[in-house]
């Protein structure tokens, strides 16, 4: 992501009424587009270039299978750029069975090359996918590591459940505010006079995980140590 490659296409019934709903949060829906070999659904956010995109197959699970939620958090060294620290936050929704497709949910930087004239942030993409890794284990040392913590949901959700919920959380979140120079605090005034709001991925996150936790399971969970007292020193800004 971002998309690049396209066809035509019709999404089926429940991808169109996912598409219904999530408008109803103010986005702007683009259609159908492929990438990857697959089939997305595509929105605008509104007033701003930033991007969400929903796997569309993943449309067609109207029923709640959905019990549990994943707070990952990884990150370490990347040698191969001279040694930068990378850290990154995202959410794996679970199924009652193993036979339920895990669903991830990530916030992005759509990069700063996609950066309006003057902006002092990247612009956010949100891509609510397929999980292709569960991240079962917590692992890690001095170069890497990945943190997994599993809890259940308030209430049995279904794929709509979950995308609607991002949708409305995310959409008050059009910015990715987070760089190691820490341009967000030193620009208090105009970030409070644009009404930019701080996030980035772990942010976003727990913003997510108060939405479908309950209240007391979600404040158990590890909090946010972002750039202050974890190794890492940028936060992942591309998918990965």
């Amino acid at each position: 992501l971002p998309m690049s490659e396209s066809h035509e296409h019709v999404p089926t019934p429940d991808a169109r009424a996912l598409a219904s709903a999530v408008e109803r949060s103010g986005f702007d829906f683009q259609g159908s587009e492929h990438y990857r070999e697959q089939d997305w659904l595509t929105f605008d956010f509104p007033s701003h270039p930033s991007k969400l995109y929903i796997f569309e197959a993943c449309c067609d699970l109207p029923e709640k299978l959905y019990n549990r939620v994943r707070l990952i958090d990884t990150g370490g060294i990347d040698y191969w750029q001279g040694g930068v620290h990378y850290w990154h936050s995202k959410l794996i929704f679970l199924g009652h069975s193993a036979e339920v497709m895990p669903v991830e949910v990530n916030f992005l930087s759509l990069g700063r090359k996609w950066r309006g004239e003057g902006e002092l942030f990247d612009y956010s993409q949100v891509v609510v996918q397929r999980a292709e890794k569960l991240h079962e284990k917590s692992h890690g040392d001095q170069s890497w590591y990945s943190f997994s913590h599993t809890v259940d949901t308030e209430s049995l959700m279904s794929f709509s459940d979950i995308a609607e919920t991002v949708a409305a959380v995310v959409v008050d979140y059009p910015y990715f505010t987070w760089d190691e120079a820490g341009t967000f605090q030193q620009h208090a005034q105009t970030v409070r006079e644009q009404g930019i709001k701080e996030c980035h991925c772990r942010i976003f996150a727990d913003l997510v995980l108060r939405r479908v936790v309950e209240e007391g399971k979600a404040l158990a969970l590890p909090p946010d140590m972002d750039h202050e007292a974890r190794l890492p020193k940028v936060a992942s800004s591309e998918e990965e």
